[in-house]
């Protein structure tokens, strides 16, 4: 996996622009459908859920379809919202721009579920995260669940048929930059920055803003062919790790 062009800031309107065209077919199996299905049991018409970190809108509109949900998209990118807005509209759901720390348009206790998915992973700031998750915190109804998926933190390194995040052989630190690849659906890859969290470090953002400690869950595929020389990454080690906690 190689890419030579520099790696651009998450927030660009390159970055928007890429994510349009990025081959999401691991997070497609892996990750969305995990996301729905603990979503499942709370859903329901007029039920509010918060897709915090929308990007391009594509886990608001599943939810909206799947679950009868009526879905806020948030994300401080105008460009990944401009894409959603055009290439995602729903009637139940409504993308809007937030500054990635702050819910202060939502009062306690109003919200019936909430999801981010891939986003920890691009933010460098500890204390806005911190700040984000005790809002989610915050508007979650008691008992509401929260669902975070993002780059399983002990994958670094490992090339997945559509990315790769860290060079093999490196150890990384809470916090530390890692260089990532994306696939695109050309077959061509996007460089670009993510940030490494350990798992203790998931959890206690979430414990530290009063939720339960999460149920951990690293899925990977199945073999479709057993005994095939060529095995793809993702049925041996987990691209992703989803956590599953509630108000």
């Amino acid at each position: 996996m190689t890419a030579d062009d520099n790696p651009p800031a998450w927030d660009t309107t390159t970055v928007a622009d890429a994510y349009r065209d990025r081959d999401m077919r691991l997070a497609e199996r892996l990750v969305f459908p995990a996301v729905l299905r603990r979503l499942a049991g709370s859903a329901g018409p007029g039920r509010l859920a918060l897709d915090v970190g929308c990007g391009t809108g594509a886990v608001a509109a599943r939810l909206a379809r799947a679950g009868e949900w009526q879905v806020q998209g948030l994300d401080p990118s105008p460009g990944m919202l401009g894409i959603a807005r055009a290439d995602r509209p729903h009637p139940r759901v409504s993308y809007r721009l937030f500054d990635g720390r702050a819910l202060d348009w939502l009062a306690d206790d109003s919200v019936d579920a909430a999801v981010c998915c891939l986003v920890y992973c691009t933010d460098p700031d500890d204390g806005r995260l911190a700040a984000l998750t005790a809002e989610i915190r915050r508007v979650l109804r008691p008992g509401a669940p929260y669902v975070l998926a993002d780059l399983n933190p002990a994958a670094a390194g490992v090339a997945f048929s559509t990315l790769r995040h860290g060079e093999p052989g490196v150890v990384y630190g809470d916090g530390d930059p890692v260089p990532t690849l994306l696939r695109m659906r050309d077959g061509t890859m996007m460089s670009s920055t993510t940030y490494h969290r350990s798992l203790d470090r998931y959890r206690r953002f979430l414990t530290e803003a009063g939720f339960p400690s999460p149920a951990v869950e690293l899925p990977t595929l199945p073999a479709d062919r057993p005994g095939s020389a060529a095995v793809p990454a993702e049925i041996r080690t987990a691209p992703y790790v989803i956590l599953s906690t509630h108000a």
